[in-house]
Parts: structure tokens; sequence; C-alpha cells
């Protein structure tokens, strides 16, 4: 997989999209999928960019 899920850093790094795509919401962010990868489309679909752009601007963090 392309990063490992850090589970302990996820509520930081939910603030920062929050912050940077203000149309996200908390339910959009909440770990209620099966994986990374769902969860990561989910939010890339939600904020119009690809997996791997989301991905991108996860890191950049």
């Amino acid at each position: 997989m392309d990063t490992e899920f850090d589970f302990e850093n996820w509520g930081d790094i939910m603030m920062n999209l929050k912050n940077k795509y203000p149309q996200l919401t908390n339910a959009d962010l909440m770990w209620r999928h099966e994986t990374k990868d769902d969860l990561y489309k989910t939010i890339a679909n939600k904020i119009g960019k690809t997996k791997n752009e989301l991905i991108a601007v996860i890191q950049s963090f």
C-alpha cells in the first residue's frame, strides 16, 4: 500500500484536510470504511482529486 495508516495522527490529518477542503465533513473523514483505500477514494471523490493526489496532500502535512 502507498503509506501506512496511522490512527495516532489521523486526528491531525483530518483537521488539516478540513482546513484545506472546507466541503469535507466529519462524516466524510470518519473511519467507517473497510480499508484505507476505500476511505481515501471517498475523500478524494468528495474533493475532486484522484486517490494519488490525495495521498500527496496528506503526505505534505
